[in-house]
C-alpha cells in the first residue's frame, strides 16, 4: 500500500467534503477512514463559522491519525493478501498445487475463522470424495467472503481502539495549538517585511513586474511578396478567384457602379482574370529584442534555507522560525512542494513532500551549529532546482548573511536558473552586510534592537 498516495486522497477528500457536503467518488462507501473523516467533520459543525485556522489544525491532526491507521493496516492487508493468493490457488490451481497447500489452508481457517464463518470440518470430510473440485470451489467462495469481512472487522477495531485517545488529544491540545499558531501568525504580520515575503513567496501579486520581462529572441518576419512583374515579363493569363493576383482590368470593373455586379459574378464563378506567374515569396530571419513574459508558475514550489549558525541565536532564529512556519503553513494549505534547508558548517535538508516528513520537522529544526557555509547551501538548492518537483521554485534564504559570496560557477548556475523562472530572495536579520544585495532578486532587512 502506498501510504503517501492514500494520504493525498484523504487530504483531498477532507477539502472536497467541506466544499460539497459529501465525500468524492474516489472514496468507496465502505472506506472506514473516509467514513471517519465524514463523522469528524459532522461532529465539528462550527468549522464553517470559525477562524479558518481551526480547519487547518483539525485537518493536520486528522491526517496524522489517518497516517497512523494506515501504518497499522499494513500488516493486516499483507496477511489478507496472502490468504487471497491461497484462495486464488484453490480456484485456479492444478490438483498437485492444491494438495500441497491444503494443510496450510486447513490450519489458517481453523485458527482464524469460526465454524459459522467457514465450516472447515465439513469441507475436510468432503474433500476426499470424488467431486473434490466442486468442494474446493465452494470452500474458496466461503473463505473469500469471510476473509473480506475479517479485514473490514479488524480495521474497524483498530480505528475504535485509537480514536478515543485521538479525540481526547484534540480536546486537550486543540486550543493551545490554536493559540500558539495564532501567535506565530500575529508575530509574522507585525513585521511588514515578513508579511510581504509570505505574499511574494505565495505568488499572490496580481501581475509580473516589468523587470521580469526582458529577453532576446529569434523570430521570422511575415512573408513579403515581390512587386508584380512588368507586363513584358508576363508569361500567361489564367482565370480564378484569387484577389492577390487579379489583373488591373478586374479592379476597374469592380470600381465602376455599372459593372460592379459583373465583377462579383466573375468572382463567385471563379472567372476573374489573373496573372499566372505568382510573385516570389520572400522572408528573412531577424534577431530582435522584444518584451517577452517568462514562464512563471502561479503557485509553484518553494525552497527555504534557514541559517542555524550561532550568530543567528536569540531573536533572529525566533524570527526565522516563525516566518518559516508561516511559509510552510501556506505551502501545505496550497498543496505546494516545499524543500527546507538548514545550514551552518554544513547543509541539512528535508523534502516536506515526502511521506512522514512533516512529523520530523520539529526535530529537524532543533539542529544548530557554529560557523556558516553558504556555498554548500546554494549548491543543494541549485541541485533541487534541476529536479522535476522543484523546477522554477522560489528560493528564500533567511540569514544574517555573514558568509562569503558564491563562487563564479555558482553565480552562473544561479543566473541560468533565474533565466528559467526561478527567483532568489533573502531575509537579512540583525546585520548590515550588503554582500548579497546584487546577487539576490530582493533582500528584506530587519534590524534587531
Amino acid at each position: 500500500m502506498d501510504i503517501a498516495k492514500k494520504l493525498q486522497e484523504y487530504d483531498e477528500a477532507f477539502d472536497f467534503y467541506l466544499d460539497n457536503g459529501y465525500l468524492p467518488k474516489t472514496i468507496q462507501q465502505d472506506d472506514l477512514l473516509g467514513t471517519f473523516i465524514e463523522q469528524t467533520i459532522k461532529a465539528n459543525p462550527q468549522l464553517d463559522s470559525q477562524d479558518p485556522l481551526w480547519k487547518e489544525l483539525l485537518k493536520e491532526e486528522l491526517m496524522k491519525f489517518i497516517e497512523a491507521m494506515l501504518k497499522l493496516f499494513q500488516p493486516l492487508e499483507e496477511k489478507y493478501k496472502r490468504e487471497k493468493e491461497l484462495i486464488y490457488l484453490l480456484n485456479n490451481g492444478g490438483i498437485v498445487e492444491k494438495r500441497k497447500v491444503w494443510e496450510q489452508v486447513d490450519q489458517i481457517i481453523r485458527r482464524d475463522y469460526t465454524k459459522k464463518e467457514v465450516n472447515i470440518n465439513g469441507y475436510s470430510e468432503l474433500v476426499n470424495q470424488e467431486n473434490r473440485e466442486a468442494v474446493l470451489t465452494s470452500l474458496a467462495r466461503d473463505w473469500e467472503k469471510a476473509c473480506d469481512k475479517k479485514l473490514f472487522r479488524e480495521k474497524k477495531a483498530t480505528i475504535n481502539r485509537h480514536k478515543n485517545e485521538w479525540q481526547k488529544h484534540i480536546l486537550k491540545h486543540g486550543m493551545s495549538d490554536f493559540k500558539e499558531r495564532k501567535q506565530i501568525e500575529n508575530f509574522v504580520y507585525s513585521y511588514p517585511a515578513l508579511a510581504e515575503i509570505v505574499r511574494i513567496m505565495g505568488r499572490e501579486q496580481p501581475k509580473q513586474k516589468e523587470e521580469e520581462m526582458d529577453e532576446t529572441v529569434k523570430k521570422y518576419l511575415p512573408l513579403l511578396f515581390s512587386p508584380p512583374k512588368p507586363a513584358v515579363e508576363i508569361e500567361e493569363i489564367t482565370i480564378g478567384q484569387s484577389l492577390r493576383y487579379m489583373m488591373p482590368l478586374e479592379m476597374a470593373i469592380m470600381s465602376d457602379n455599372q459593372t460592379e455586379d459583373l465583377f462579383y459574378l466573375k468572382y463567385i464563378t471563379q472567372k476573374l482574370q489573373l496573372f499566372a506567374n505568382k510573385p516570389k515569396e520572400e522572408h528573412q530571419l531577424k534577431h530582435d529584442k522584444i518584451k517577452h513574459v517568462k514562464p512563471r508558475l502561479e503557485k509553484g514550489p518553494i525552497i527555504v534555507s534557514v541559517d542555524t549558525s550561532s550568530s543567528m541565536s536569540g531573536v533572529p532564529i525566533k524570527l526565522a522560525k516563525c516566518l518559516l512556519l508561516q511559509l510552510l503553513r501556506m505551502a501545505k494549505k496550497q498543496k505546494r512542494e516545499c524543500f527546507l534547508i538548514t545550514f551552518s558548517v554544513r547543509a541539512n535538508y528535508i523534502d516536506l513532500s515526502q511521506n512522514g516528513a512533516w512529523n520530523q520537522l520539529n526535530k529537524f529544526l532543533d539542529i544548530n551549529f557554529s560557523g556558516t557555509d553558504g556555498e554548500e547551501m546554494l549548491n543543494v538548492a541549485l541541485k533541487m532546482l534541476k529536479t522535476a518537483n522543484f523546477a522554477m521554485a522560489d528560493v528564500l534564504i533567511i540569514s544574517d548573511f555573514y558568509f562569503e559570496k558564491p563562487k563564479p560557477e555558482t553565480r552562473n548556475k544561479m543566473k541560468a536558473e533565474h533565466d528559467n523562472g526561478t527567483r532568489f530572495y533573502g531575509l537579512q536579520i540583525g546585520s548590515s552586510s550588503n554582500s548579497y544585495n546584487n546577487i539576490l532578486d530582493k533582500i528584506w532587512k530587519i534590524e534587531i534592537d
